[in-house]
């Protein structure tokens, strides 16, 4: 499984794509700005498809300091730096005039790994155990728009998401929303692109 070392490779990424991309037609490279709220980092990329229809895929770099902790007196757990990966496919339908632009909706899947490794291990506990990983799975339904400024573009949503996320046994992250505990709940945010191909003909 490839993990970014810094989250800065993504943003370098992001930049390289669009320069070398930036004379011929392609596909809409994005990142997610909700994402850094929660400490995640996303690269993704949007292709047209048909003239209404759109696929694309966002991975998303996961690096947090989470504190880990348990009721049981043995393993206490700790603070951590949590680690991992999250991989998005979707699909999106634009009712308008063209695909990669105005309104649109759109059906996506995710699956998620990461790993706590321990900031202090000698705090950890006894060593029996080793700390745990995080393990997500699930689908969104989302209601969006993406607006476009020139080569630029930024796309808003809003919608709903189910998540299972397997049992951590006997530890527990400290801030339950991030990420949200299994079930449905309400989804949404803002995504900044750029259409390196776009040399001005549509409007």
């Amino acid at each position: 499984m490839f993990m970014f070392k810094t989250p800065s490779i993504l943003l370098a990424l992001l930049c390289g794509c669009a320069v070398q991309s930036a004379a011929q037609d392609g596909p809409i490279v994005r990142t997610n700005l909700t994402d850094l709220v929660v400490g995640r980092y996303s690269l993704g990329a949007e292709f047209m498809l048909q003239p209404k229809m759109s696929v694309g895929l966002d991975v998303d770099y996961i690096a947090r300091d989470v504190f880990v902790g348990s009721d049981h007196p043995w393993y206490p757990g700790g603070d951590t730096k949590k680690r991992g990966i999250i991989l998005e496919p979707q699909v999106r339908w634009y009712p308008g005039a063209e695909a990669g632009r105005g309104t649109y909706a759109a059906l996506s899947g995710f699956l998620g790994y990461a790993r706590y490794n321990p900031v202090d291990e000698a705090s950890w506990g006894s060593g029996f155990l080793p700390p745990p990983e995080w393990r997500v799975g699930g689908a969104s339904l989302h209601v969006g728009h993406q607006l476009i400024l020139g080569r630029f573009l930024l796309d808003g949503y809003l919608g709903g998401t189910w998540t299972s996320e397997d049992d951590m046994g006997i530890f527990y992250e400290d801030l339950p929303l991030f990420p949200q505990a299994s079930g449905l709940r309400v989804s949404g945010g803002l995504r900044l692109g750029i259409r390196p191909g776009d040399r001005g003909g549509r409007r």
